[in-house]
């Protein structure tokens, strides 16, 4: 952990050049998510995220997401996921998260930029069903990483694969997702 926040304060110290540059590069992905819950067997099929993302230089970035998951859980009866209340029925689950960090990618394949990142933030589940220890929002962190292929000037296609790990009370819950999307790219090239 100490690591992470020593890479990302270094990081985050090298982003005036970001700011001096004429036209700041950046990027907007709008993307459709798949997430699977390890601990609860259960899949999200309806998800989404948006990330916004800015260069430090051409490798390193800091990226920003804001993204949910929502499935329909039949007839739930895990505990202690779902409170007593609500057992036994049908629960439209949401999970909410919010989350920023460092990522790092390569330009040198032209039209193919691979990329890996280390989001850190917040998770929110609602619904009627709670993570171990009763809490509904927990500390999360998220390592992944993807690739964008470019098929126009400044228009990408994000394949994106995240691991989630999201801490309540003494408890990991463990996702995984899978992204894909449109990236519009701003500023030089």
């Amino acid at each position: 952990m100490r690591i992470a926040v020593t890479a990302l304060c270094a990081l985050l110290s090298g982003a005036a050049p970001l700011l001096a540059q004429d036209t700041p590069q950046f990027d907007v992905a709008g993307t459709y998510g798949f997430l699977r819950d390890a601990d609860r067997g259960q899949n999200f099929p309806a998800g989404w995220a948006v990330a916004a993302a800015g260069r430090v230089n051409d490798w390193a970035g800091v990226v920003a997401e804001v993204g949910a998951g929502y499935p329909t859980c039949k007839n739930c009866q895990r505990a202690p996921f779902a409170s007593q209340a609500f057992r036994g029925q049908d629960l439209h689950v949401r999970i909410l998260t919010f989350m920023g960090g460092p990522r790092v990618s390569s330009r040198a394949l032209g039209a193919v930029t691979p990329f890996a990142q280390m989001l850190f933030g917040g998770a929110h589940l609602s619904g009627g069903i709670e993570w171990d220890g009763a809490l509904n929002t927990g500390f999360a962190y998220q390592p992944g990483g993807g690739v964008d292929v470019r098929i126009g000037p400044r228009v990408s296609v994000r394949l994106q694969g995240d691991y989630r790990i999201i801490r309540t009370t003494g408890h990991n819950n463990n996702q995984s997702r899978v992204l894909t999307g449109v990236v519009y790219n701003f500023g030089s090239q």
